[in-house]
Order: C-alpha cells, then sequence, then structure tokens
C-alpha cells in the first residue's frame, strides 16, 4: 500500500481541483462549439447513473446524456429562445432542432472522451451489436 503521506497528497489534489471544468471546443458543421468539461463530481453522478442494462442502447444512453448536452454546450441562451419562439416545447428539445442525429452522436462520444468516462465501456455493446445484425 502506499504511504499515508502520498495518499494524502492524492486526496488534497483532486479536492483542490473537485470544481475544475476544462473547456473543449468541437466543429460541428463548420460551426465551433465551446464544450465545457464536467466537475468530478458531475462525472460521478453520470458514471454510475447509467444502468447496467442501458448500455446496449444508443437511445437510452441519449437520454441519459441529454441534460449533459445541453449544459456542456450551454445551449440555455438558444433553448429559452427557441421555446419563447415556439419552436421546441422542451429546453432539451433544442438538441434535436439544433443538430442532425449523425451529430448527436459526435457530441456524445466527444463529451464522453474529453471527461475521460471511457467511451469504449458505454458504446461497446451497442456496436458489437450493430456488427452482429
Amino acid at each position: 500500500m502506499k504511504n499515508v503521506e502520498n495518499l494524502l497528497n492524492q486526496i488534497e489534489a483532486n479536492y483542490l481541483s473537485k470544481n475544475k471544468k476544462e473547456k473543449f471546443s468541437l466543429e460541428i458543421k463548420n460551426e465551433i462549439f465551446e464544450v465545457e468539461g464536467l466537475t468530478r463530481s458531475e462525472k460521478l453522478d453520470l458514471m454510475f447513473s447509467l444502468k447496467t442494462s442501458e448500455k446496449g442502447n444508443f437511445g437510452e444512453i441519449y437520454e441519459w446524456m441529454k441534460p449533459v448536452i445541453y449544459k456542456s454546450l450551454k445551449l440555455k441562451d438558444v433553448a429559452l429562445k427557441a421555446k419563447e419562439n415556439g419552436y421546441i416545447k422542451t429546453y432539451l428539445e433544442v438538441i434535436e432542432m439544433l443538430f442532425e442525429p449523425e451529430d448527436i452522436l459526435k457530441i456524445m462520444e466527444f463529451i464522453i472522451e474529453k471527461n475521460n468516462l471511457n467511451p469504449k465501456a458505454v458504446f461497446q455493446e451497442e456496436v458489437e451489436f450493430q456488427k452482429k445484425h
């Protein structure tokens, strides 16, 4: 086992960076989006909120990730305007109205990768299913 001092230093480093959010750029159809990374606690919440049975279905993974996409891409302002103009009924609906389905998958993979959420574990079962059919 590691020395207690080393473990304490690791805890201190995690504590000091617990609210840290990295920023990333993502280009979709010649538009650059600033994507905000997740904090340590947001990553934990996201990772452990996915039920094992959901790992084989992109639709369920998308529903699971919708709030994260909305928040990470900072879509609140455009969602407010879109709802005000009657283009959407719910704020999260802005994602489907703004992006093409293939772009939504790209966004999901980008967020998972940039937040070190192990995209292989999340998407592997669906990829294997797609290959078989």
